[in-house]
């Protein structure tokens, strides 16, 4: 590891009425780090100019961000890339492989790489953008939104194996999240056209459970839910009248029962039952993002900011059911895209 990683990854475990939640067998953190450069001009775009809002140069002049892993306590620390352009990792089901993005504006690539950063490899070359992927549950293939640098219906949908074999999608109508893995993970598919003639006008970016029974997604600042299959045959879709507020939605718990969300930058979850939303909680009362599940379902880990006052964000994770809250991290830079398998 290098010497910087040792000095800059200080673990510092703050607990919030409460010991530390992490157990074995718990899991593991994939997230990016934000570092400025080591020299003169990174320095001061980084405590000055871009703390003020007045990004006026290219972010990669001043920053580099890089993919590490951790165990949920805090321990074993390891930085997987070292390009400084690389984002938004995400596990894959089996945890052996780690998808992640690679590349500055208008050049992205899509590379997968083993659990401890070994044998990196590009799937997708430099296209204008990856605007999201999803793995398939048999961690075989990733489904991807591809947008092409054309003007005319930018966005598609390509299917690409961890062997590097591409199958596209130019169908528009279905590019912004409606393709699906079926439950077991076997194949893509999408869903009968009737279900966006029902659902509310500008529904997009569907958020579905692990069974594929359910979706969730946003519509005039609420959180909603609707079974696809049962609202294509009746071409019916209405609010229940109980749904909550909602700023954005994160994702669905392991066993697809509850559901976590935003409200005024506050971390919320809600549970779901026979279509209904029950037992809506404000989880954090806290403002903080990148909220992800923790395997088993009992515990929330997101990025914060550091409690200390300082102007780091930082990890931390909740009990849901208790909503205890600890701090994982103490740190000279940021955290993002933060996910836990």
């Amino acid at each position: 590891m290098p010497i910087k990683c040792l000095i800059g990854v200080l673990i510092l475990v703050v607990t919030l009425g409460g010991g530390v939640f992490a157990e074995d067998g718990a899991g593991k953190f994939v997230f990016t780090i934000r570092e400025p450069f080591l020299h003169e001009d990174g320095f001061r775009a980084s405590t000055r100019m871009l703390e003020r809002g007045r990004d006026t140069e290219k972010w990669w002049e001043f920053y580099q961000y890089n993919i590490c892993t951790m165990n949920p306590d805090g321990t074993d620390f390891r930085r997987l890339t070292d390009d400084g352009f690389s984002r938004n990792p995400r596990w894959s089901p089996d945890g052996e492989r780690i998808a992640y993005l690679s590349g500055v504006d208008g050049t992205k690539s899509l590379y997968v790489m083993w659990a401890d950063g070994t044998e990196k490899k590009r799937l997708i070359k430099r296209e204008y953008d990856i605007h999201d992927f999803w793995w398939s549950p048999l961690s075989h293939a990733l489904l991807v939104v591809v947008e092409i640098d054309r003007p005319k219906d930018p966005l598609e949908n390509w299917v690409v194996t961890v062997d590097g074999k591409i199958k596209r999608w130019r169908t528009q109508q279905w590019a912004k999240g409606w393709l699906y893995w079926d439950a077991k993970g076997e194949t893509v598919k999408e869903p009968k056209r009737r279900l966006l003639e029902a659902l509310p006008n500008g529904a997009t970016w569907p958020e579905w459970s692990p069974d594929r029974k359910w979706i969730a997604f946003m519509t005039d600042g609420l959180l909603a839910l609707a079974e696809p299959e049962v609202v294509s045959i009746n071409r019916k879709w209405f609010l229940q009248r109980d749904e909550p507020p909602c700023q954005k939605i994160e994702e669905w718990s392991p066993d697809g029962k509850q559901l976590l969300f935003y409200v005024s930058g506050e971390i919320c979850v809600v549970t779901v039952e026979r279509g209904r939303f029950k037992n809506y909680l404000n989880l954090s009362l806290y403002k903080g993002r990148n909220a992800t599940w923790s395997p088993n379902g009992s515990q929330v880990a997101f990025i914060g900011a550091d409690l200390d006052g300082r102007r780091t964000s930082e990890i931390f994770t909740l009990d849901v059911e208790t909503a205890k809250m600890q701090q994982i991290t103490s740190t000279a830079y940021d955290y993002l895209d933060l996910h836990w398998r």
